[in-house]
């Protein structure tokens, strides 16, 4: 559980992370292309501080309720091994199935978590939700979305995959 220093060093993680993938986009690229393995679904990175929201475990089964219409941020954790630490202080029994290496992906492996044909690109990397016609809008959205859902909760979502 938290400890003064722990919960700390969790807000700062917030803040570190904020800060680059607001201002320095080329940083998180070289980050993610040392990141390899996938998200388990643990929902370790859905309670670091705070228990987000829109995260739902209440079957039993780990989801976010607004997965289609997350923050950018959500789908970039970790961007590096100082995430993964702090990851560890929320669920120190599971491991993460995200890693890291010393070399960056070569050109077969891809970059990040895509698929090999579609390395992660600098408008990708983003804060808020994705950019989406207003005729497909549902609301609140994205960042917006996530802190109203501390007032309401949102309703899961049909057309997507239910996962954190």
């Amino acid at each position: 559980m938290y400890t003064p220093v722990s919960w700390l060093a969790g807000w700062w993680g917030k803040a570190r992370r904020a800060f680059l993938i607001s201002f320095r986009k080329g940083r998180v690229l070289e980050k993610l292309d040392r990141r390899r393995g996938g998200c388990h679904r643990c929902g370790a990175c859905c309670k670091l501080v705070f228990r987000c929201p829109a995260y739902d475990d209440s079957g039993g089964d780990p989801r976010c309720l607004i997965y289609n219409d997350r923050p950018g941020v959500c789908g970039l954790f970790p961007l590096d091994e100082k995430d993964l630490a702090e990851r560890d202080v929320v669920m120190p029994d599971k491991k993460c199935g995200f890693f890291f290496e010393d070399a960056p992906a070569t050109s077969a492996e891809g970059a990040g978590s895509g698929p090999p044909s579609r390395p992660l690109r600098p408008e990708a990397i983003r804060w808020g939700p994705p950019e989406v016609p207003s005729t497909e809008s549902r609301g609140l959205r994205g960042t917006f979305g996530l802190l109203w859902s501390f007032i309401v909760k949102p309703k899961p979502q049909e057309d997507g995959p239910a996962e954190s």
